[in-house]
C-alpha cells in the first residue's frame, strides 16, 4: 500500500527536486480516479510508458513485500502477445533477474486476465502496478515480485496525458506545442517521414508483384493514380488496370490513338458526340478494342463535381497522354533522374490542341493552355515517383534508390493543403516536401489516433512534467 513517509521524506525532496510527489491522500485519490476513470483511454498504456521512460521516483524503490529493487533496464514496450515489456533487468534483494515485465493498473488484473494459467508469463521478473490490491502467482506458483507506483508517479504526468487525450484542437497538443524544444522535433519528423515512406511503399510493392516485377508498369500505375489526385485516384487506377502499358507503348508516337485508348478505356467515349475530335477518338477506340480485345472501365466512377475545371479527369487524361508520348513509352528517364530540375523538364507537358478550348468534350471554353505546370509535376513526383523509387530500392536492395527518393522530397517545396496550413498556424511550418509529408503522416497516424505515448512530441510534453 502507499508509503506516505517515503512520499514526504526530506531526503527524497532533496534528491529529486524536479519530481512532484503526491503528499496528500485526497489529491492522490483524485489522481487515481482520473487514471482509472472508465472514459479515460490508454490507462494501462500510460503506466507502461511511465515505467519504460522511468517517469517515477526511483528513490528507495522496494517491492510490496519490502525487497530492495534496482532497475538496471526497465525493458522495452512490445506490441505482440505476451508480457508488456521485454529485455528488462532488475536486481531484487541483491539478486539479478532478466526477463519481462507486466504492467497493470491493479495487481488483481493479473488474475482477471488469466496470466496465472499462461506459461508465456512464467518469465515475468517484475509486476508493475499503480495500485497493489492482491498478491499474485505465476503458473508454477511463484509469488510475483510487485512494485506499486501510486505514490511515485507525478500527478502532472497523468494530468498532461489526460489533457492530450481530451484535446479538441487541430492536434491533441495544440495548446502545448509552445513548450516543446523544436530542435528535437526535426529528428522525430525524419523518423515519421521514413514511416510514411515505408507505409506507402507497401502498396507499390504489391503492384510490383502483381505486374511481374516490371518497374515501368509499376510506375505507370502509380502515375495514373497520382494524375487522378485524391478524388479520382481510384478510377485512374481502374484505367491503368484496363489498359496494359505494353499496348500504349505500341502507339507512343500517335497522339490520336494514344488519346483514344486512354479516354476509351476510361469509359468516357460511350456517348454520342458533336465535336469532330471526340468522334474521331470514338471511332479509333472501337477499332483498337477489337484489335486488342479490350474492356473499358465503368464510366460512373469518374467525378467532376466540386473541383476546379483544370483538374477535371478529361483534362488530366489528356495531359497523361502527352506525358506518355514525351517519355516515348519508357519510364527509364523518370526512374533515373537525379534531381528535381531534370524531372520538371520531363513532366512539363501540355494537353493536345483540342483541350486548349475545352475542359470537357463538346463544351467549348475560352482559350486556355492545359499545362501540367510545376505544381502538377511536383504532385506526381511526391505521390508517384518517390514511393516507387523507395519501394524499388527496398525490393532490389539498392539503398541509392531509397536515398534518391528522400533527396527528391528534400528538394521540393511542400504541398499546399489544410493539414499543413493547420500545422503552420501552430508554428510548425513545412520548409520542404519532406517536412510536409512528415507532418501529414504525424497528424494522420499519430494525432488523429491520439497515439501521444508513441509520438516524439507527446514524449517531450510528458517528460517535461516530471
Amino acid at each position: 500500500m502507499m508509503n506516505t513517509a517515503l512520499a514526504s521524506s526530506p531526503a527524497q525532496r532533496t534528491a529529486y527536486p524536479e519530481l512532484r510527489i503526491v503528499r496528500d491522500r485526497t489529491v492522490l485519490r483524485r489522481s487515481v480516479d482520473q487514471l482509472l476513470e472508465p472514459g479515460f483511454p490508454y490507462g494501462e498504456e500510460l503506466l507502461q510508458y511511465i515505467w519504460e521512460q522511468r517517469l517515477f521516483d526511483h528513490h528507495a524503490l522496494r517491492t510490496t513485500t519490502g525487497g530492495e529493487v534496482e532497475v538496471l533496464r526497465p525493458g522495452r514496450i512490445q506490441q505482440n502477445s505476451g508480457p508488456d515489456l521485454s529485455g528488462a533487468e532488475v536486481r531484487i534483494g541483491g539478486q539479478l533477474w532478466a526477463g519481462t515485465v507486466e504492467v497493470h493498473l491493479r495487481s488483481s488484473e493479473w488474475n482477471a486476465h488469466g496470466h496465472q494459467y499462461d506459461p508465456a508469463y512464467e518469465n515475468v521478473v517484475l509486476h508493475v502496478v499503480y495500485e497493489h490490491d492482491v498478491e499474485v502467482r505465476t503458473l508454477q506458483g511463484r509469488v510475483l515480485p510487485t512494485i506499486e507506483l501510486m505514490s511515485r508517479v507525478s500527478t502532472d504526468s497523468i494530468a498532461m496525458h489526460h489533457a492530450l487525450m481530451r484535446g479538441k484542437g487541430f492536434v491533441p497538443c495544440a495548446n502545448q506545442l509552445g513548450r516543446i524544444d523544436h530542435s528535437l522535433t526535426g529528428t522525430w519528423l525524419e523518423r515519421v517521414l521514413i514511416e510514411r515512406s515505408e507505409r506507402k511503399a507497401l502498396e507499390v510493392e504489391q503492384l510490383y508483384v502483381q505486374l511481374d516485377g516490371d518497374p515501368s508498369a509499376t510506375l505507370f500505375h502509380m502515375l495514373c493514380r497520382a494524375f487522378g489526385l485524391k478524388v479520382n485516384a481510384e478510377p485512374f487506377g481502374m484505367l491503368a488496370n484496363a489498359l496494359p502499358l505494353r499496348i500504349l507503348q505500341r502507339y507512343r508516337d500517335d497522339a490520336l490513338r494514344m488519346e483514344s485508348l486512354l479516354f476509351g478505356q476510361a469509359g468516357l467515349l460511350q456517348v454520342d458526340f458533336v465535336d469532330e475530335h471526340p468522334r474521331a477518338l470514338q471511332a479509333e477506340h472501337a477499332h483498337l478494342v477489337r484489335l486488342h480485345d479490350l474492356r473499358p472501365a465503368p464510366v460512373a466512377a469518374w467525378k467532376f463535381g466540386r473541383m476546379r475545371p483544370v483538374n477535371f479527369p478529361t483534362v488530366r487524361i489528356a495531359q497523361l497522354a502527352r506525358l506518355l508520348m514525351r517519355l516515348d513509352g519508357s519510364f527509364a528517364d523518370l526512374l533515373q533522374a537525379e534531381d528535381v530540375c531534370s524531372l520538371h523538364q520531363l513532366l512539363d507537358v501540355e494537353a493536345g490542341p483540342y483541350w486548349s478550348t475545352h475542359f470537357m468534350f463538346d463544351r467549348e471554353s475560352a482559350p486556355c493552355p492545359k499545362r501540367l505546370g510545376r505544381a502538377g509535376g511536383d504532385h506526381l513526383i511526391i505521390n508517384a515517383l518517390v514511393p516507387t523509387l523507395f519501394a524499388l530500392g527496398r525490393l532490389q536492395g539498392r539503398e541509392e534508390l531509397v536515398e534518391r527518393a528522400i533527396s527528391l522530397l528534400e528538394q521540393l517545396p511542400a504541398e499546399h493543403n489544410r493539414v499543413l496550413d493547420g500545422w503552420a498556424e501552430l508554428g510548425l511550418r513545412a520548409d520542404s516536401a519532406a517536412r510536409g509529408q512528415a507532418l501529414i503522416e504525424l497528424r494522420n497516424s499519430y494525432c488523429s489516433a491520439k497515439r501521444c505515448l508513441s509520438c516524439g512530441i507527446g514524449n517531450q510534453l510528458l517528460k517535461r512534467t516530471v
